[in-house]
Formats: C-alpha cells, sequence, structure tokens
C-alpha cells in the first residue's frame, strides 16, 4: 500500500517537471505575459470597440422597427501583418454580439476567408441523389436564405524603430455592405500600439 502511494506521488512529480512550470492565468494576469504581436486582449479590445461603434451608428439604430434580423454573411477578412492567426476568432466575437442585439442573424451557407461554411449544407443536399436517403427529411430547393449584409475588413501591422525600442501599430478595419445596393452602411477602424524590446516581438 506504501510502496503504491509512494509510486503515485513520483509519478505526479515526474508530471509537474515534465510541464516545465507552466501554468494557468486569468484574463487580468495574462496581460503580464504579453509581446508586440496580436494576443488575446488585442482581439477582444478590436472585437468590444468595432461592436460597440456598429450598435452606436446610426444604421442600427435605424432598425429598430425592423420585424425580423438582417441576414449576415462573413466576407473576406484580410491578415495583412506578421501574425498568424485565423481572422475568424476575431469576426466571431463580432458577429456573436450582433447576433445578440436581435437586429442581425448569421448564416453559415455563405463565407470568405473571415469565416467558414458549414459544410454539412452541402453534404445534405447531395443526398437528394442517393436512393440510400430517406428524401422526406432532405431539404427541398429553394430553401437557403441569402445574405442581406457583407461584413468585411482587414488588420494592417506597421513597424516602426524608436529608439532602442520597437513600435507596432496595429489596424483593425471593418466594413458592412448591403448586398443589394453595394453600399457601406457602417465602418470603423480600431488601432492598437504597442512598444517594447524587439526580443520580445512574437
Amino acid at each position: 500500500m506504501y510502496r503504491l502511494a509512494y509510486l503515485v506521488a513520483m509519478s505526479f512529480g515526474l508530471v509537474l517537471l515534465g510541464c516545465g512550470g507552466v501554468q494557468y492565468v486569468d484574463n487580468v494576469d495574462s496581460r503580464e505575459h504579453s509581446s508586440l504581436g496580436i494576443d488575446y486582449h488585442d482581439l477582444e479590445k478590436a472585437a468590444s470597440d468595432n461592436i460597440k461603434s456598429l450598435l452606436e451608428s446610426g444604421y442600427v439604430r435605424s432598425l429598430a422597427g425592423l420585424s425580423k434580423p438582417k441576414v449576415l454573411a462573413i466576407s473576406d477578412v484580410l491578415n495583412d501583418t506578421m501574425q498568424h492567426f485565423s481572422t475568424e476568432e476575431l469576426t466571431r466575437k463580432i458577429t456573436r454580439d450582433m447576433r445578440n442585439s436581435g437586429k442581425f442573424i448569421l448564416t453559415m451557407a455563405f463565407a470568405g476567408s473571415g469565416g467558414s461554411k458549414d459544410k454539412m449544407l452541402d453534404s445534405v443536399r447531395e443526398a437528394r441523389e442517393n436512393d440510400e436517403v430517406n428524401q422526406y427529411g432532405v431539404p427541398e430547393k429553394g430553401n437557403i436564405i441569402a445574405p442581406e449584409l457583407s461584413l468585411s475588413g482587414k488588420i494592417i501591422q506597421r513597424n516602426t524603430k524608436v529608439k532602442s525600442k520597437q513600435r507596432v501599430d496595429y489596424f483593425f478595419l471593418l466594413t458592412l455592405t448591403d448586398l443589394k445596393s453595394g453600399l457601406v452602411v457602417w465602418d470603423n477602424e480600431v488601432n492598437i500600439i504597442k512598444v517594447g524590446k524587439k526580443s520580445s516581438a512574437w
């Protein structure tokens, strides 16, 4: 019994050593472990500031008497930075709050690089040609609803040397377009500026 307890304790100790001192941090403490690259806090700020601008815009106020939400598709959101991350991390944070406002609903049938399509939509419709599938549950043609609005954007990075330090400017540009008219109904820019040692760069 004691030998078993000893072996368990030793195994647990080895696991801890193998972790290399890794620790969990909460959202506030994680700011102490930031770099010049784009991190969780930057995406949170970009999403929060953009959704605040959108929901307070004249366009959204004009939707106050809308009987049903506008159908929104995520278009291309270009990552023109030195960072490797999915722009869907940003767009999903924004579209989640847009849906929660009750004025927008997101389609997964259409998407650009800033989002993703649900492949099951096509798979289910391909079942129309499969005799092994009960056609009662297969969607009929003409049921997919086309989007009315498109959310697109671009993330830009600019590096500048400031004395012995590095300054990095990030520009989060987003645009909401009416797909019927092609007109921009809202756009916004969020800027995030970081200064640090070059060694702290991504």
